[in-house]
């Protein structure tokens, strides 16, 4: 049954107002990017992300958060966000976009994550390969579909050396032109991994995933953490922020994970967030090097919310931005010691902390 999909989003919208306005901007002058793009994203919903829950369970019978079109939809109205829709009296970053680099930017958020369809591992590389499919009925070029499938592919994974700058790594030209159309690639990639990396949110948890007993506790995890993110994009103040509520009876809980090692760790939910958040601000330092100038963010300020039968019973901030001479990050918990699984356990589980020491 093919999926239902939605093109409503402040960026979808702008971008079909600029192939109406604008289609001589365009490659080929003949106003049908907006419908073109429209049957991307349908072909894709219904062969690709309509059954990536089942392939990426299948792969390694693991089950991860949502990967279906819902999640592209989040990417998309996260990427619209940190463009500054909805701040038109403070120079949002949008005006800066050539019409075509819109359309590039929608169909690389499409792509980025089609490839789970296939398999997790390596999935980012499978962009090129699913947009030469499309690709004909759109009449896209063999240099249009190297130029999205990269700024898709580099939204995450790493180089054959372990280097994680995709960015840099898969374009070297950092500019390509499409005849004399200027394509942003490395700010276009910035800006897709950035947005796939601030939309999580509590849509995104698989509660069946939560409530099943044999999940394993890397996706448990994962879920949760969905499940209890509140994001918040400050275009004014070029800050993000995320408020996680977690419930108290979490505080305690031991979760073992795998390591990259081939072996396993134990780890709490707090600490879980703590990392995450360090992706995530190392995420926003790298992205910010090619964002600039356009659409950058200086700070993530994240609050962790302790709650007990619908009630705040303790809250803990800390903000992760750059101060001072440049050098090496602080972790969150040197930030901020009270952001710390143990500290919390003891605070409000005074049961599960003697339990420890006995």
């Amino acid at each position: 049954m093919p999926e239902n999909i939605s093109v409503s989003s402040d960026l979808e919208q702008f971008l079909k107002k600029k192939v109406k306005t604008s289609a001589a901007k365009f490659p080929r002058r003949d106003a049908r990017y907006f419908e073109h793009y429209t049957s991307i994203k349908q072909r894709l919903a219904d062969k690709y992300y309509a059954v990536t829950g089942a392939a990426l369970a299948q792969s390694d019978g693991d089950r991860y958060t949502k990967h279906d079109i819902s999640h592209v939809d989040d990417v998309i109205q996260t990427a619209g966000r940190m463009l500054g829709f909805g701040h038109d009296n403070n120079s949002p970053a949008y005006k800066l976009l050539h019409p075509y680099e819109v359309f590039v930017l929608l169909v690389a958020i499409l792509l980025h994550d089609a490839g789970n369809a296939i398999g997790r591992k390596k999935h980012e590389t499978k962009a090129a390969e699913i947009l030469r499919e499309v690709a004909p009925a759109a009449g896209l070029s063999a240099l249009e579909q190297r130029i999205i499938s990269s700024i898709a592919q580099a939204h995450g994974g790493k180089m054959e050396d372990g280097n994680e700058d995709t960015i840099t790594g898969l374009m070297k030209d950092p500019e390509p032109n499409i005849g004399d159309i200027k394509i942003h690639a490395w700010r276009l990639a910035a800006l897709v991994r950035l947005a796939d990396e601030l939309s999580e949110n509590h849509t995104r948890a698989d509660e069946v995933a939560i409530e099943s007993a044999g999940t394993p506790d890397l996706s448990l995890l994962a879920n949760y953490y969905c499940l209890v993110i509140n994001p918040k994009i400050d275009f004014i103040g070029k800050s993000v922020h995320l408020v996680f509520d977690v419930e108290k009876q979490l505080l305690p809980r031991v979760f073992r994970i795998p390591k990259d090692d081939g072996g396993t760790e134990d780890i709490m939910f707090v600490d879980y967030i703590a990392r995450r958040l360090e992706k995530g601000e190392r995420e926003r330092k790298y992205c910010n090097r090619f964002l600039a100038g356009f659409a950058g963010y200086d700070r993530i300020r994240a609050k962790l919310v302790i709650m007990e039968n619908g009630r705040e019973i303790d809250s803990v901030a800390v903000d992760l931005e750059e101060v001072g001479y440049p050098g090496l990050s602080k972790s969150v918990k040197a930030l901020q010691p009270r952001f710390d699984a143990c500290v919390l356990r003891d605070q409000h589980c005074k049961d599960a902390a003697e339990d420890q020491v006995t």
